[in-house]
């Protein structure tokens, strides 16, 4: 039987997990050279948020495992009460809402799997690559590429 203690950290590990692997997967789909800059505009702001999150989690795993306020505002480069400012609510929220750790898995499973894919198209258009700064100066020449097609619409 698995203690409290050890449910509350499988979450926090899992969701951790999860975020990185969110985090990774957004980025690794603007790394294409041909269309990844058209994906980037659509994950923007995905990937802020997703980097919020990751930096929440990861401070709360850090935080609740012992390592103080002092030490983490150290390796960020500010002050205790700066950082603590920040992130100490965020934090705090994270340790005290329990998640379904069992949902936490799955939903890391899926991130993983959703990453593979994402890699290996992009894996498979890097032999684009090549030809990406022609792709992109035929797009620069036609006035409003972007609103030909519904795969580049931005609005």
């Amino acid at each position: 039987m698995v203690s409290d203690m050890d449910e509350r950290w499988l979450e926090l590990v899992t969701g951790l997990s999860k975020a990185a692997l969110d985090l990774a997967s957004s980025a690794v789909t603007i790394s294409q050279p041909v269309d990844g800059p058209v994906f980037g505009l659509r994950f923007i702001q995905d990937i802020a948020y997703q980097q919020q999150e990751l930096e929440r989690l990861l401070i709360a795993v850090l935080h609740h495992s012992g390592v103080p306020w002092e030490v983490l505002a150290h390796r960020y480069g500010v002050t205790r009460q700066s950082l603590h400012r920040r992130l100490a609510a965020p934090v705090k929220k994270t340790l005290t809402t329990g998640r379904n750790q069992r949902l936490e898995l799955r939903k890391a499973e899926e991130a993983t799997e959703h990453l593979a894919d994402v890699a290996e198209i992009v894996f498979a258009n890097l032999g684009r690559l090549g030809e990406a700064a022609a792709i992109w100066r035929q797009r620069q020449a036609e006035p409003q590429w972007w609103t030909n097609s519904s795969h580049y619409s931005f609005e």
